[in-house]
């Protein structure tokens, strides 16, 4: 068994979410799994298995439980198998599948010369749910300590919304960045309304001078903040994308606020009417095992 730490969505060098990466020469059980992803003690930990050179199994745990995907995680396993020369490439789009809990999902690896230079991973087909108003909006708002009229968007109309590509979350508008950074949050209340909107937690975002900037709070599957989640920035840009605030490109900014500052590029294209999305960045790696 190989293994790494690496820090996924790197903005200018720096930042990034860590997580564990494990490329087994066999397979371990869900216990043995947990175990290790416990002692590791990142958000999340990603086992890998080798099928052939093109298809991967990847499976998930947080310190507390396994999750179906995660996205930080996923760059961080794609970024450590083209660094390592497990995967090759040369000046192209190399195109690999993740096998998850929630299916086969495809894998862009961007490479200069031979070099891994990003990575981008296939989402699920979004799904939009609920909207909330009136004394739902109370209660989200009461969640983040903050006021019902900081809830929103400065020049579009978008409510707090679930969406998902792949795992629940629920999107939250804010007024400002200066709003954002400043939440002073309630872990126990958005554990609580998690559990009743049956979302995975927050991802509240702002945008100011077209950049998009964000921060996720998930204390329902024991992460309170993390500075970097590619399924939910997903999500975001799925959501922004249908309701016509962006184009099919953005470049989100998350974990200002934890000086963890992290870049996230999301790519959402309509394909005979089904939305592909993607979401990707760079890694670095951390620390090695043997």
């Amino acid at each position: 068994m190989q293994g790494a730490i690496l820090k996924a969505f790197t903005y200018n060098d720096s930042g990034g979410n860590g997580a564990g990466v494990f490329l087994l020469d066999k397979e371990l059980t869900s216990d043995e799994k947990q175990q290790i992803a416990a002692g590791i003690g990142l958000s999340e930990t990603a086992f890998v298995l080798m099928e052939d050179e093109n298809n991967y199994n990847v499976s998930f745990y947080t310190p507390v439980c396994e999750v179906d995907l995660c996205g930080h995680a996923t760059i961080a396993t794609f970024f450590y198998l083209g660094l390592t020369g497990h995967i090759k490439g040369f000046n192209e789009i190399k195109k690999v599948y993740q096998q998850t809990k929630l299916g086969r999902l495809e894998i862009d690896m961007v490479f200069k010369e031979n070099i891994i230079d990003y990575v981008l991973m296939q989402q699920q087909t979004p799904q939009i749910y609920d909207e909330f108003d009136g004394e739902d909006l109370a209660e989200i708002a009461e969640s983040l300590n903050t006021d019902v009229e900081n809830i929103g968007l400065k020049d579009f109309i978008v409510k707090p919304t679930v969406v998902s590509t792949g795992l629940k979350d629920l999107i939250i508008p804010v007024k400002s960045r200066d709003i954002l950074n400043k939440l002073d949050v309630s872990m126990k209340l958005i554990d609580e309304l998690s559990h009743m909107y049956d979302v995975v937690g927050y991802h509240v975002y702002t945008a100011e001078d077209n950049q998009v900037y964000a921060r996720n709070f998930a204390p329902r599957v024991g992460i309170d903040e993390e500075c970097a989640t590619g399924t939910s920035n997903g999500a975001l840009g799925c959501l922004l994308y249908g309701r016509n605030i962006i184009s099919d490109e953005i470049s989100v900014i998350q974990g200002e606020s934890m000086n963890e500052a992290s870049q996230i590029f999301v790519k959402v294209e309509n394909i005979n009417g089904t939305l592909d999305v993607r979401v990707g960045g760079k890694a670095s790696i951390v620390k090695l095992f043997e």
